[in-house]
Order: structure tokens, then C-alpha cells, then sequence
């Protein structure tokens, strides 16, 4: 299956690539600097720096999981719809954030849109490209 010159492939491997290097390094980040390495801290409790690092390790494996896709889409393609998933409740959470807290810094507002917006992107390549893997093997004409 030679999927190798579309470019929704291309697309997808890019964004992806951007997804793990974000969320390697954010979570690297809060995983050794705690609440205090996020950007607009100034103070913070001891539980919710401990809860902060213990979420930081799952958006390191988000982030490694990602690029473990990334290596070999055109047989691991049917993951999209997982990262793109939880790519958009990462918006809901900090847009729900924002309803129930108060705003963030300006930086996080920009972040949220692109997690709001980013997986419906992703899912309409996701069907680019399973359709063109699927005329790819003949399983469909």
C-alpha cells in the first residue's frame, strides 16, 4: 500500500509530530517544575501542585503515544479518532475551566481553540485517509 504521497498523510504526521513535541515538553515541564513552571503561576497549594504532576505524566504518554502513531500511520490510522477525542476534551476541560474558575493568562484562550478546532481536522483526514487506504487494498472502488 503506497500511501506515501498523499497529502493527508502528510498532514496528519505533521500534526501529530506538533502534538507529541507540545505535550513531551509540557508535560516534561510540569512533571520537574510543578504549578510553578506553568506560565501566569504565582502561588500555589502543595495537593494541587502533586495533582498537576501526576496529570503531567499522562499528557507525556499523550504526547509519546502519539508519535508511536505517528511512526507507522498507515497501519495505526484508526488511533486518529482516540487523539483527536481527547484532544477536544483537553478544550472542554479549559473551557469549562474558564466557566466555573475565571480566565486564564491570554496564552491558554488561543490554546483552547486550537483544542476545540484542531480534532475535527483531524478526523476529516482520518477519513481522507482511510478511504485512500481502503481504494489502496482494492476493498473499495
Amino acid at each position: 500500500m503506497d500511501v506515501g504521497n498523499t497529502k493527508g498523510l502528510l498532514a496528519v504526521k505533521v500534526i501529530l509530530n506538533a502534538i507529541c513535541l507540545i505535550s513531551v515538553l509540557s508535560g516534561l515541564n510540569v512533571i520537574f517544575g510543578g504549578a510553578m513552571a506553568i506560565p501566569g503561576v504565582s502561588a500555589v497549594e502543595a495537593s494541587i501542585d502533586n495533582e498537576l504532576r501526576f496529570f503531567a505524566v499522562y499528557r507525556l504518554a499523550y504526547g509519546v503515544f502519539s508519535f508511536w502513531v505517528t511512526r507507522n500511520l498507515s497501519e495505526r490510522y484508526n488511533f486518529l479518532p482516540s487523539i483527536a477525542v481527547v484532544f477536544f476534551l483537553s478544550g472542554v476541560a479549559r473551557l469549562l475551566s474558564i466557566i466555573f474558575v475565571g480566565d486564564p493568562i491570554f496564552m491558554f484562550i488561543p490554546v483552547m481553540f486550537i483544542e476545540l478546532l484542531l480534532p475535527f481536522v483531524i478526523y476529516y483526514l482520518y477519513i481522507k485517509l482511510k478511504n485512500q487506504l481502503f481504494v489502496d487494498k482494492g476493498e473499495m472502488t
